[in-house]
């Protein structure tokens, strides 16, 4: 077995993986793993590939190179694409506070959101998790990573002149 192609068809196979994981599969050293993953990071940032390799949260992912985005929206439902004026709002409110209770919300928006909330959370953007007597919203893992809007918090905080650390 080829150490570099068994791990490249594990990620493409996978929907993000750890280097943990893969070394636990293929029942090798992580640090053999990880040198193997970023030779594949490396490799993919070439040009004449459209995809590229990204650790995200944790797990290692291709994503789609964004000078293809468009063409792959072509042929792919994007799930997120119609998020309405409203929705971004809350979107945004959540990634700049984290984690919020429904009243900080309807404080910040000046009127309820009830109803914003629960298509979000149909949507698969936003869920909520019991805090004490109530409930926290925040961005689900999911929406997060299919974004990757870690990846952007950190290119604009770059670009910004920041350390790319979270806000």
């Amino acid at each position: 077995m080829h150490l570099k192609a068994a791990i490249e068809a594990l990620l493409f196979a996978s929907n993000g993986i750890s280097s943990e994981r893969l070394a636990r599969v293929l029942e090798v050293d992580e640090e053999k793993v990880k040198e193997v993953l970023e030779e594949l990071v490396k490799e993919y940032k070439r040009s004449e590939h459209g995809v590229i390799l990204r650790e995200v949260a944790g797990k290692y992912r291709f994503y789609t190179k964004p000078e293809y985005a468009d063409l792959v929206s072509k042929i792919t439902r994007r799930k997120y694409k119609n998020l309405t004026e409203t929705q971004m709002e809350i979107v945004a409110l959540l990634l700049l506070s984290g984690p919020l209770p429904k009243s900080e919300i309807d404080a910040f928006r000046g009127k309820d959101s009830s109803t914003v909330l629960s298509s979000l959370q149909k949507m698969g953007v936003v869920r909520k998790k019991r805090h004490g007597r109530g409930f926290l919203y925040q961005l689900s893992p999911s929406f997060v990573e299919s974004t990757m809007l870690d990846e952007m918090l950190r290119d604009v905080s770059q670009k910004l002149g920041g350390n790319g650390s979270q806000p």
